[in-house]
Parts: structure tokens; sequence; C-alpha cells
């Protein structure tokens, strides 16, 4: 039986729909997951790749959608296996044996599975860890104050039980996901970290494309969180730390 329901949104992306394609088709334990694909009605041939490979997803959605977090919810609506897996057109599976070793981890029955993710360009080029490209420690436990100096984990790399996910708060357009997780850490899972890679993320979508809305948004949430005051304090610490990060790599 599959454990993770793994949700890949696509919008006239094929090139990295079929890096992710290749990804999931390529896992060890490919019989573990639930393949969710939902496409925005692409007209740069997703579409029609999708649809000559049908056989290979479990589950195809091919309609217009109200935005990226829009068709994320339609994914998690869905999401049948008990863990949840967001894996986005152009995001890869790290490791073919990857999902075998998560199903391992999963046994321990943990409501939370997190781990490392390497950041690759559009090419698919390694540019490097986020353990080693953020100025804040990676974390070995995850708790409802872990993101309150800033986010040190990728979406692709967090991993949740189904029964303790949200929808996705749509009045966000750029944010949503950091929202989303800080949620579902508000409740005080019980977690794990995975010891490697999980994901390789592919740089340059939108957050990077919006990055000043971006950044707006990441405080606004932040603020809901922690608090406006706090989060404030907390910032001037997260722009001295980043100036003392850069000063140390150069």
């Amino acid at each position: 039986m599959p454990v993770f329901s793994v949700i890949t949104i696509n919008y006239n992306n094929l090139r990295g729909l079929k890096r992710t394609f290749e990804s999931v088709q390529n896992q060890t334990a490919r019989n573990r997951i639930q393949w969710i694909v939902v496409d925005g009605n692409s007209r740069d041939g997703s579409a029609e790749f999708l649809r000559s490979h049908a056989s290979d997803i479990d589950v195809l959605v091919i309609e217009q959608d109200k935005g990226l977090y829009d068709a994320m919810n339609k994914g998690l609506e869905r999401a049948e296996a008990p863990y949840v897996w967001f894996m986005n057109s152009g995001d890869v599976i790290y490791r073919n044996d990857v999902t075998e070793k998560l199903a391992s981890l999963a046994e321990s029955n943990p409501d939370v599975i997190f781990g490392d993710t390497m950041f690759v360009d559009e090419s698919g080029r390694e540019i490097g860890l986020i353990s080693k490209l953020k100025p804040q420690r990676f974390p070995e436990k995850l708790d409802n104050r872990s993101f309150r100096f800033g986010m040190n984990l990728c979406h692709q790399s967090f991993i949740a039980k189904k029964s303790i996910c949200p929808p996705y708060d749509l009045q966000f357009r750029q944010a949503a996901d950091v929202d989303w997780i800080i949620r579902i850490l508000m409740k005080n899972p019980s977690n794990v970290r995975f010891d490697g890679v999980i994901a390789g993320f592919e740089t340059g979508g939108s957050s990077s494309q919006h990055e000043t809305k971006a950044w707006k948004e990441r405080f606004a949430v932040l603020s809901k969180h922690y608090g406006f005051l706090p989060n404030c304090i907390n910032h001037v610490w997260i722009v001295l730390r980043r100036l003392m990060f850069n000063l140390k790599r150069r």
C-alpha cells in the first residue's frame, strides 16, 4: 500500500515536469507512492505529455485553477496515503532509494518527517545544500518556534501526515507554504529527521520571480504566528546573522 501521496503541481513547465516524472518513476519503492499530478491546463505540451503517461500516474487532474496553492489544495483533497509530500514540477526526489528509506522511517509513525534539500538550477545542476547555504543551523528537531528566525528547510523536504494537514490559505500568493508548515508545527507534532537529502529543489520559482512580494508575505506570516513586535525584533537578528554569514563566506 502507498505510504506517501506525492503531489506534483504543474503549469507550463514541461521540461521540469519530465525531470519530476523520471524521479518518481525511478524510485525503487514506486509502489509506496500514490502520485497525484495537478496541471493548470498547460499550453506548452505538458497536458499532452501527462495524458500520454496517464497509466504511470495514480491521479491526474488537468483543469483551470486559481493559482499554485489552489492547485495544491486540489491535490491535498485527493491524497489517500497516510503521508503528504509535495514535489512540484522541476523538483526531484533526490535519489532513487529515498522513498524506500523514508517508508522505513515512517514505520515508527512520526507525524512529520523532514530532511535536507539540494538546490538545483533550471538545468538540474546542483548549487548546494540548504543546510550549508542558510546561515541558521539546520534543525535536529522541529517545534512550533522553529521558524521564528526564518525558514531553514524546504517545503519539498517536509512530509506530514494527511490527518494533520490543513488546506493552504489562499490569501497568501507567495508564502502560503510557509504558513502551512508553521500551522502544522503549531500542533506540536512528533517529528523525525531523515539523515540525508530528501529532495532537489529547482530555484527560480514564483517566490524568486516576485521576491519583494514574497518577503513581505513571509514577514506577514511570521507576524501572524509569532506576533508583530517579536517578529520585528527577530528580523534584526536575521539581517545581522545574514551579514555575518556572508562575511565569513568571502
